[in-house]
């Protein structure tokens, strides 16, 4: 075998794990398959010659060499939770509508100029290194490797960034929200970031550096608000029209929030969530005194007290509470 069919089969073997699950840290990937039906995996290549988009079924990578049909037939053809790889090889930047169907993996393996892509809902996004693009649709989970340059349109669940040596050289902006971000080498397993819920439009990372304001995303996990965790007491003294309706019943003003107050906008926390108690009973021996480190009813004195009788607690990151 010649060189270049030597250098031709490495690519076609490294290429065909792009279709692909990550693991945790490493850049092992496999094929994902589905108990019912077998998805199936589509090469997509603009062909400089053709001045289209074309696509081969069945296969990862795409050969010039073999026939390939226009697009029309991939909308026919994909369903939920198939796979495509992506190629562009042209030296313009291009546009690739690939419908509105589910894609349980999306990587765009290769992109000389950057690559515009729209799709349905993505499970699993990869962008490899050296592929310029922009994503145009929410992403479950989005995997970015090394240099790789890619602008997320849409929402992401949670974002990966993936660095072979000790620093990220990433670029990545997100318009919409980001869930969680976490960016590691893949050599030395140091995370460089692990932050949560990025606002709107606030996700902006360049050559590595993270631009975001810090007001705009969270360094711990926000808890979703249950009938176990939802502060009644805060929610009631937040809104007077509600305290009048139903005083500080926990389970009516519970199924308020859940049935009217998020939809109309209303804001609900969680039973003392990141306040600082024992700060709190430090800070006022009276309190300590009174209840000790009961954190439940600490939080209570300030909600219903504290704040009227102008007592300053504070957050477990060092913030003024409220």
């Amino acid at each position: 075998m010649n060189k270049t069919k030597k250098a031709k089969a490495l690519i076609a073997m490294a290429l065909a794990a792009a279709v692909l699950l990550l693991t945790p840290i490493g850049y092992s990937l496999t094929l994902r398959a589905t108990a019912a039906e077998q998805p199936v995996t589509y090469a997509v290549k603009y062909v400089d010659s053709m001045g289209d988009w074309r696509f081969q079924a069945g296969t990862s990578t795409f050969d010039e060499g073999v026939g390939h049909r226009e697009l029309y037939y991939l909308h026919q053809q994909l369903k939920e939770g198939d796979l495509v790889v992506v190629y562009n090889d042209s030296d313009s930047s291009r546009t690739l509508d690939l419908g509105k169907t589910r894609l349980s993996n999306l990587t765009v393996a290769q992109s000389r100029t950057f690559t515009v892509i729209y799709s349905g809902p993505i499970d699993e996004c990869y962008v490899l290194a050296n592929s310029p693009c922009s994503i145009n649709a929410d992403v479950k989970n989005a995997h970015v490797y090394d240099t790789a340059t890619v602008n997320f349109n849409n929402n992401v669940d949670t974002l990966k960034i993936y660095s072979g040596s000790d620093r990220v050289y990433s670029n990545v902006a997100c318009v919409g929200t980001v869930g969680h971000l976490f960016a590691q080498s893949t050599s030395t397993n140091e995370v460089f970031y692990d932050l949560y819920d990025f606002q709107v439009g606030s996700l902006n990372i360049q050559n590595g550096a993270l631009l975001t304001k810090e007001d705009k995303y969270g360094k711990t996990p926000v808890l979703q608000i249950t009938a176990d965790n939802f502060d009644h007491v805060r929610y009631a003294n937040d809104y007077p029209d509600l305290k009048n309706a139903f005083g500080y019943d926990a389970n009516a003003l519970y199924s308020h929030y859940v049935n009217y107050g998020a939809a109309e906008k209303r804001v609900a926390h969680i039973v003392y969530g990141d306040f600082d108690y024992m700060r709190y009973a430090n800070d006022y021996p009276d309190l300590r005194a009174a209840f000790g480190n009961d954190a439940v009813a600490l939080y209570n004195h300030y909600i219903t007290l504290g704040i009227s009788e102008k007592r300053v607690a504070y957050t477990t990151s060092n913030k003024v509470y409220r």
